[in-house]
């Protein structure tokens, strides 16, 4: 997988659509290899290159996300991992539910592998760790519903409500793995936004080896707090930091060497955390309130 092949079948979808697009292409690392460079290329070449933004030092997905968003200029964000492919009539499912049902946020499904099935909406474990696990039944097959939150994979949002809300917030919020998807879905709905899926609309996300730890690192701990921080305050950081204290065995941390992590989550989240607060019509408490079937207790 890699941008090649997330583009590819972006165009096979868009072909025979009579929809105006062009793509932001955000990358990292020191030198683009040669299938990026001919796709940039292919895409430039055919004016379908809005803008090429490159970082030569490692970028979180939630920070390429929003550099790519300011730079773009299209009604939709329609936003894609490079290991992620669209499946059929996808963008012409995403203009009829915008068109038809005023969205201001769409999830597509997820399919990991063909006999693993779909995955929708999120159960949130906020209780547990702030995060979650994907559910593979629908609570409905066929036609959209509102969701907590979703994965990132594959969505799709309007570019004045990202730009209302600030997409994920600031760049510095998260770093690394972990995090984005419940710090912008929460937020979205707690500044009075609406966030759906459509059962039927499907991306295929490859997971694969990523070659870092992701779940098992300090920068993911961190993130985790910071959500909880910046959708939920101050006690949902602290309910979240003391069920990291008593599952000890998911790290290798003693109980002080977990305080330095609280410490940097609190810095980094607690200005933007009030200035949510501020903005919001109600709390996370409330809102979790609206979506008891899609929370899981611990």
């Amino acid at each position: 997988m890699g941008l090649w092949s997330t583009i590819h079948s972006c165009e096979e979808d868009l072909v025979e659509l009579p929809f105006d697009y062009n793509y932001v292409i955000v990358t990292n690392g020191e030198e683009l290899d040669a299938d990026a460079r001919n796709t940039l290329h292919y895409l430039d070449s055919s004016g379908k290159l809005l803008k090429h933004i490159h970082s030569d030092s490692p970028l979180s997905p939630p920070a390429a996300r929003q550099r790519g968003a300011a730079a773009a200029n299209g009604k939709l964000l329609c936003f894609f991992d490079n290991h992620c492919l669209v499946g059929k009539r996808y963008f012409e499912r995403v203009a009829v539910d915008f068109e038809c049902a005023g969205l201001d946020m769409l999830h597509s499904s997820t399919r990991f592998y063909s006999a693993q099935g779909t995955h929708y909406h999120y159960m949130l474990k906020l209780n547990y760790n702030f995060w979650a696990e994907s559910s593979q039944q629908p609570q409905n097959e066929y036609t959209l519903y509102p969701l907590a939150a979703g994965g990132h994979g594959g969505f799709v949002v309007r570019k004045d409500v990202w730009g209302e809300v600030g997409g994920y917030g600031p760049e510095e919020l998260l770093r690394g793995y972990g995090g984005e998807e419940l710090i912008f879905d929460l937020k979205m709905w707690r500044l009075g936004k609406s966030n759906h899926i459509d059962p039927r609309l499907i991306h295929y996300h490859y997971a694969g080896n990523r070659g870092y730890s992701r779940h098992y690192t300090d920068e993911y701990y961190v993130n985790l707090l910071v959500s909880a921080l910046v959708v939920g305050g101050e006690k949902w950081l602290y309910k979240v930091f003391d069920s990291f204290l008593n599952r000890r065995h998911i790290r290798t941390h003693n109980h002080g060497e977990w305080y330095p992590l609280l410490e940097t989550a609190y810095r980094r989240g607690i200005a933007y955390s009030h200035e949510v607060d501020a903005k919001s019509q109600f709390s996370l408490d409330e809102l979790l309130a609206k979506f008891p079937q899609d929370r899981v207790a611990f």
